[in-house]
């Protein structure tokens, strides 16, 4: 990995290995008088720069957006497509091409590719994302430096909508009509209006500066109310918000869409059974996630189960003999924990497979074990949350990376230096973290100014100086994307779904041990969404009966897939949206018992467990719909094949606990 190198001028020139310290003021995030304490932090970390050596497409000020669906069109400009939920739309830099994608499912694959249906030529020569919130962004279109347009698209709104910065004639589709006061054309088997306030010369539509034109798909099997209801929510978009909260055991969220007072059109995904201030449309908008229903208005609310993370199994049912098992492999595991990995994945794992130890031993009264492993947990954290790690080491330690704008833990593993998988690897860390602090005010204290950067670094409320808000969490989609530039033809994606629930359980865990009441609200409310959406898209979810399998191993804005990225191995598949399988997935992997004993039958069809791939999280699953059968793969279970992340003691807990 490249680290950056400085020259310290003291008595002498001192060079520091490892990550560097910034001396160029104007490259490090602005500093103010009032910058919060997290952004002071990741001002005064040592500095890295990661591999990614693309364009990145932004104006001035603004934040590339990683882990985003815009992240297709921000890191790789006229090369591949972002998803909006309903088009599909492919910026280049002399204009765009949008569609409407149609869902095909062969085994093992639900594809929704992006079909370039409409071109638009706008007479540019590149595009910059100008503005980004919650839900929508922005493109200005520019020719020789000077803005001649602006592109705008949002989450769950169904049009795409452009304004002329200068006058200028826009190129329609060859079978483009006059229809409805405005114009149509049908592409690929499907009606795509445009509505505008320019004027139409054939096919070309000759736009005044500040013209618009608003472009969307219509529905098959529109009625005639829905056609009326689309034809007047095309128009223009300036921005959109989102609310949420936890009470009464639900978590809410609303999605507003800011379009000057004039109503407009949303889309909703299945799991989300939308209410809005408007009416609900007959006609769905087809979708690898299944029909998505609309409805007009500007306001959107859902809500699905609140969540509470669940950090420590409950030994209660255990008898005096299985207490007796437990507690002699606790003990064997307690004497061989050792840290030693260098990377941010897998020492986030042996961390969080080390909290799960400390619990047990504390549970079982195991105080000189607990000790010990309080007392490893230490150092090793010491290390990680150290602020000056990275100026003297290349390993355990976090530095700034300003090009990309977040922190990159050292030394990186699958891509995190791109920005992959953070929530995932600094989850892990929050989680045994928020372990160690619960009872130890001293703790929290001792670490808080690296935690908290990192927790923001994944997670912010708002969007800092140093952080672009809740980076990792998509708020329409309900979880999270792992691809950090996501440079793939069918949109971002997330491989484990579980890992993300334990990002935000550890998050919740590290926020309440700090007293961070706002955080801990906002990951409970994450924590909620992610779990749903874990339920409805990855362990439960409905599929088509050619895709041929019951789960999903990586679901993408436009294809889902029965894989993952390191392992065909059913049990791969399987096991990826299982692990950590703490109690909090424990609490809503039960809800579906159906959904997981499918998911066992597919990753161990013969009930031995012996070669398969992470399928010790497999068998804990199992424990949760036939404990006996469970108790009888584990006793069949070599040692070895129990994960990194994992240990024999807390395998044999989780298994006997459900009984």
């Amino acid at each position: 990995m490249p680290l950056r190198r400085v020259t310290a001028l003291l008595a002498s020139a001192v060079v520091l290995t490892g990550c560097a310290r910034s001396t160029d003021d104007a490259a490090r995030p602005e500093e103010t008088a009032d910058a919060s304490a997290v952004d002071a932090t990741a001002a005064g970390l040592p500095t890295t720069t990661g591999p990614f050596t693309g364009e990145i497409a932004v104006a001035d000020g603004v934040r590339p957006p990683t882990n985003s669906w815009l992240a297709p069109a921000v890191f790789a400009p006229a090369d591949r497509p972002v998803f909006t939920g309903t088009l599909s739309v492919r910026l280049r830099a002399d204009g765009l091409s949008l569609g409407l994608p149609a869902p095909q499912a062969s085994e093992g694959i639900l594809m929704g590719a992006h079909p370039d249906h409409v071109d638009l030529a706008l007479g540019a020569d590149d595009y910059v994302l100008e503005r980004v919130d919650e839900l929508s962004g922005t493109f200005a279109y520019r020719r020789d430096g000077r803005t001649t347009g602006r592109v705008t698209m949002a989450e769950g709104w169904p049009y795409v909508a452009y304004e002329a910065a200068a006058a200028q004639k826009v190129d329609l589709p060859a079978s483009t009509v006059a229809a409805d006061g405005g114009a149509s054309a049908e592409v690929g088997g499907i009606t795509y209006r445009f509505v505008t306030d320019g004027s139409f010369s054939g096919t070309t539509l000759e736009l005044a500066e500040g013209g618009s034109l608003v472009v969307y798909a219509e529905p098959a099997g529109a009625s005639d109310a829905d056609r009326q209801a689309l034809r007047a929510g095309a128009v223009p978009l300036t921005g959109t918000d989102v609310a949420h909260a936890v009470e009464d055991g639900r978590a809410s969220t609303t999605f507003t869409y800011d379009t000057a007072g004039a109503s407009t059109v949303l889309a909703s995904l299945p799991h989300q059974e939308t209410t809005t201030d408007g009416e609900p449309l007959a006609a769905t908008v087809p979708s690898v996630y299944g029909e998505l229903a609309l409805a007009s208005g500007n306001e959107a609310t859902f809500s699905v189960a609140a969540r509470e993370p669940v950090p420590e199994l409950d030994l209660a049912n255990l008898d005096d003999a299985e207490r007796s098992r437990v507690a002699g492999r606790v003990r064997a595991d307690a004497v061989a924990v050792t840290f030693d990995a260098a990377d941010s994945y897998y020492a986030g794992k042996q961390l969080q497979r080390a909290a799960q130890l400390y619990q047990l031993a504390t549970g079982l009264g195991l105080t000189d074990e607990a000790a010990a492993l309080k007392e490893r947990m230490t150092g090793e954290l010491d290390s990680w949350f150290d602020p000056e790690g990275c100026a003297t080491r290349e390993e355990r330690c976090f530095a700034y990376d300003e090009k990309l704008g977040g922190l990159v833990g050292q030394e990186p593993s699958y891509g995190s230096d791109e920005f992959n998988d953070h929530h995932f690897h600094y989850g892990h860390m929050l989680y045994a973290l928020g372990v160690l602090a619960a009872d130890d005010p001293a703790l929290a204290e001792r670490y808080a100014a690296v935690a908290d950067a990192v927790a923001h670094d994944i997670a912010a409320p708002e969007q800092t100086a140093a952080f672009p808000q809740r980076r990792s969490f998509d708020d329409w989609w309900g979880h999270s994307w792992a691809s950090g530039t996501a440079p793939f033809g069918d949109g971002n994606n997330q491989e484990s779904p579980s890992e993300a629930v334990n990002a935000w359980a550890g998050l919740a865990l590290w926020a309440d041990a700090s007293g961070d009441t706002a955080m801990g609200e906002q990951a409970r409310w994450m924590l909620a969404n992610e779990t749903a959406t874990a339920l409805e898209y990855w362990v439960a979810p409905e599929l088509p009966e050619e895709f041929g399998h019951s789960s999903v191993g990586i679901n993408w804005q436009g294809k889902r897939d029965f894989a993952t990225f390191f392992d065909a191995a059913p049990s791969a598949v399987v096991g990826i949206q299982l692990i950590p399988m703490s109690p909090t997935h424990a609490a809503y992997l039960a809800e579906e018992p159906e959904a997981v004993q499918a998911m066992v039958d597919a990753a161990v069809p013969d009930g031995d467990p012996a070669g398969r791939p992470l399928v010790d999280y497999v068998i804990m699953a199992q424990a949760l719909t036939d404990p006996d059968r469970a108790t009888a793969m584990l006793e069949q279970l070599p040692a070895e094949q129990v994960d990194n992340g994992n240990s024999l003691s807390y395998l044999t807990a989780f298994v006997l606990s459900q009984d």
